[in-house]
């Protein structure tokens, strides 16, 4: 850091005087090339972590503090989270913004025991952001600028806390991990339910499973990470803990949306069956998958809403006439690629907000089906199977669904997984299918704890 001194003094010093001149505070930021982190780094640092990267791990963001978190809520909290972004974004002294981002599935009902440090909507500008893109990385340092400050004092806070970066953390680790609750009866109790609506209002429901973990001690959740990373390749993997209290981590396989410029690529991920070890029986439950009418048909009502939906947002849409396997380590799903270009005045969050949530992990018709998502399940989703990704200051993003997930607190592990339920849908087939979307995640739990194998899915 001790070259880019110079120039992030300017830049702080360029901040204060916006910032005393308007009477308010004001972002500053200054980047520099380093050599590419990878994800140990989140070993270091502050409790405040945030980490996102792509499947075949060409971009990778870490962040670590909050240097500017925006927050909103309610039925409108993409358009108002917009409306918060620009005016940050127009403010802004220096090098171009960046923030995780994240939204809940829907309106919280109540987060007096989960979510609390989630909320509806949120962004987080980090106070240090490595971010490695297009093959070269860079460190940007935000710093929040209020009037009247003092450049020097920033400048030094900074340094010291830069340096903290680079310093292993040290602290104690789970042990041992307690299945508390499996959440097979409330799931069973849901599928009744739903099976009813399908035969009146809805065309497809996707179901939740909540299953609940004891800690006799915090899990070590950067370890957790980079073992999700090793052990997930062809997943998204995401981090995001916004205070000591909870953290939201997994590894999934579906974007929600990818947009540079006017430029969009989204996807339909739906319908499934596990992976074998054996090449030919892999290869046959693939083909099977492929050919099985209530899997195309859960498919066919994904791809049908994505591409009614980009009609009114975009000038041109392509995908292919079939959909094609989409194979993660212990899964494999029904997939269409959809690009599309968007009309000039769509934003991101408008995009989202019109995707969210797609028939893969809502329903069909979507407000019906969220509506009865909420009356059936009697657990919180927070953000569960919720738009989960980053923004920079050109409104290009990438936001995935956060699924093959779970909260974590000190002593609690709350793993999420989910899947569709439509007419011909089996209770048993479906419970099989959220304990092998289950795997990835407990697989990765193995390898950090001592754990007795009638409490947790080891595979």
């Amino acid at each position: 850091m001790a070259y880019a001194q110079h120039e992030l003094k300017q830049c702080i010093e360029r901040a204060v005087a916006h910032a005393n001149a308007c009477q308010r505070s004001i972002v500053a930021a200054y980047s520099w090339n380093i050599e590419a982190q990878d994800v140990s780094v989140l070993a270091s640092g502050t409790e405040e972590r945030f980490y996102f990267t792509t499947p075949d791990r060409s971009m990778r963001a870490i962040g670590f503090g909050i240097a500017q978190q925006l927050n909103t809520a309610g039925p409108d909290r993409f358009l108002r989270m917009q409306s918060q972004w620009s005016n940050l974004n127009r403010d802004h002294i220096g090098t171009d913004l960046f923030a995780f981002c994240g939204f809940s599935f829907a309106e919280l009902k109540h987060t007096e025991y989960r979510w609390s440090s989630f909320g509806e909507a949120s962004m987080t500008v980090p106070k240090y952001l490595y971010l490695e893109q297009d093959g070269h990385t860079t460190v940007t340092v935000f710093a929040l600028i209020e009037p009247q400050s003092n450049a020097e004092k920033i400048l030094n806070q900074l340094a010291v806390e830069y340096a903290a970066l680079h310093t292993p953390k040290s602290g104690q680790f789970v042990t041992r991990i307690r299945l508390t609750r499996d959440g097979n009866d409330a799931f069973e109790a849901s599928f009744h339910q739903a099976a009813q609506l399908l035969k009146t209002s809805l065309k497809k429901i996707v179901l939740a499973r909540e299953v609940v973990y004891e800690l006799d001690q915090p899990v070590d959740l950067a370890g957790l990470v980079q073992e999700l990373e090793s052990s997930q390749p062809g997943s998204y993997i995401f981090f995001f803990q916004p205070t000591t209290d909870e953290a939201f981590i997994g590894a999934t396989p579906e974007r929600l949306v990818l947009k540079t410029g006017l430029e969009l690529k989204t996807a339909a991920v739906a319908g499934s069956a596990p992976r074998h070890m054996l090449e030919q029986t892999d290869i046959d439950l693939g083909q099977s998958l492929l050919q099985d009418d209530k899997n195309r048909m859960e498919h066919a009502i994904v791809v049908d809403s994505i591409e009614n939906t980009l009609q009114n947002l975009s000038t041109r849409i392509e995908k292919p006439h079939e959909p094609m396997l989409l194979k993660n380590r212990h899964i494999q799903h029904l997939y269409t690629p959809i690009n599309a270009t968007l009309l000039p005045e769509v934003s991101l969050f408008q995009l989202i907000e019109k995707l969210h949530p797609t028939p893969a992990l809502g329903g069909e018709p979507k407000e019906a089906a969220v509506a009865a998502i909420q009356s059936i399940e009697t657990f919180e989703r927070g953000w569960y199977g919720s738009p989960v990704g980053w923004m920079d200051g050109q409104e290009n993003g990438e936001f995935i669904v956060a699924i093959r997930s779970g909260l974590f607190t000190d002593r609690t592990a709350v793993l999420y997984a989910g899947c569709g339920i439509v007419e011909g849908s089996r209770l048993q087939s479906e419970l099989e299918e959220t304990d092998t979307k289950l795997s990835p995640m407990l697989r990765a739990l193995s390898h950090l704890c001592t754990v007795e194998k009638d409490d947790i899915y080891v595979d």
